[in-house]
């Protein structure tokens, strides 16, 4: 039998053995590791335009909406239009009954070539009264009474100009034509019904420039003016974008939305976009060209809490930015400072170059210095 020393000494031996194989394990596990390589994808930083933007939601509207009345109650006698026509500025749309106005103005003229012939003679006798009065042949009281009616005759005259003036116009207002060139929207009467004065016979829009109204929030009001272009997209033309830009802001906030109006115009000269349809407006309040940028999703960002001092409440949170680049195929971690961010995109103000190759896939599986494989190159 061997004796307890000899187990002893063989335990030893033993756990020793094992403690050198499991060394050696571990340092051919290192060495895998570190040989491993890992597939990436990656896009070359480039120079291109970012900007800050702001959403907002409103309906689109006609540029300007005129509805044209009938100033004569009377019915309609012809209709020269409908519905979707174009018309211009000063075309007939309409004529109302006007017989009894036509009247009206042959005896309007008809009294006033009899108020001034009557007129011609009073100064007839106006001329010859002077003349007579000079020489003493006509007492006072005649010559005012001539005087009189001279003037009587002329204000005559004048009153019958004025009938007359007014009748035209009312004949003239019997013909219903375009204040503004657009397009006819709506067509409230038919042939034979009577006009109102509460309801339009037409209504005509102009298209040729669109304009969409929206509510800014009071924290955003100094960010929006006129002038700033605006991206618009609506439901009619999905995937489609329209540009604009910033027409006018209102003077004031509205004291119970808390909100100010503004106005986006778009140039609609082939009529494709329509009045009432809904849209969505990205107005660019601040835009960086020609800047290094990146996609946003190869950013990795690190939030750490920094201690300032004093009690555990005075800290900070502090976020720093790191991408991956792919050298020689070994991935370096760089921190970088970013500036604007828009569509997918970020810019990168310091710590990249043009050119050097971002990691967008693959990042997250990797550490800096690690052996990497491009898999695919994007754009």
């Amino acid at each position: 039998m061997k004796s307890i020393g000899q187990y002893l000494r063989l335990s030893v031996l033993l756990i020793f053995a094992l403690s050198l194989f499991n060394c050696g394990g571990s340092k051919v596990e290192a060495t895998t590791e570190n040989k491993r390589v890992f597939p990436v994808q990656v896009v070359p930083v480039v120079r291109g335009n970012v900007e800050n933007k702001i959403a907002y939601l409103g309906n689109l509207e006609a540029y300007r909406n005129v509805k044209v009345y009938s100033t004569i109650p009377t019915k309609i006698t012809e209709l020269k239009v409908d519905v979707n026509d174009v018309v211009k500025e000063g075309d007939l749309l309409a004529v109302v009954d006007n017989v009894k106005i036509k009247q009206g103005v042959l005896q309007a003229e008809a009294g006033l070539k009899s108020a001034q012939a009557q007129y011609e003679n009073m100064q007839t006798e106006w001329k010859r009264i002077q003349k007579l009065y000079k020489q003493n042949a006509v007492s006072q009281s005649q010559y005012d009474a001539v005087k009189t009616q001279k003037e009587a005759a002329e204000a005559a005259v004048n009153q019958m100009k004025a009938g007359l003036q007014s009748a035209r116009e009312q004949l003239k207002d019997s013909y219903i034509k375009a204040p503004i060139s657009g397009i006819i929207s709506s067509r409230n009467y038919n042939v034979g019904d009577q006009t109102s004065p509460q309801l339009p016979v037409f209504s005509i829009v102009q298209m040729d420039r669109i304009k969409i109204k929206i509510d800014i929030v009071e924290s955003q009001a100094s960010m929006v003016y006129p002038g700033l272009k605006a991206y618009i997209k609506v439901d009619t033309y999905p995937g489609e974008v329209f540009m604009g830009k910033v027409d006018k802001v209102y003077p004031i906030i509205n004291p119970l939305t808390r909100t100010i109006t503004a106005e986006i115009v778009i140039d609609n000269s082939d009529r494709r976009l329509k009045p009432g349809g809904f849209a969505r407006v990205e107005i660019v309040t601040t835009e960086h060209d020609n800047v290094l940028v990146i996609p946003n999703h190869a950013v990795i960002e690190k939030t750490t809490l920094k201690y300032l001092g004093g009690g555990l409440s005075n800290s900070e949170i502090k976020t720093d930015y790191f991408v991956f680049i792919v050298q020689d195929s070994i991935a370096l971690m760089k921190k970088i400072q970013t500036g604007l961010s828009s569509d997918n995109k970020v810019e990168v103000s310091s710590g990249l170059k043009m050119g050097d190759l971002v990691v967008t896939i693959g990042q997250y599986n990797i550490s800096d210095s690690s052996l990497v494989q491009i898999v695919e190159e994007g754009k």
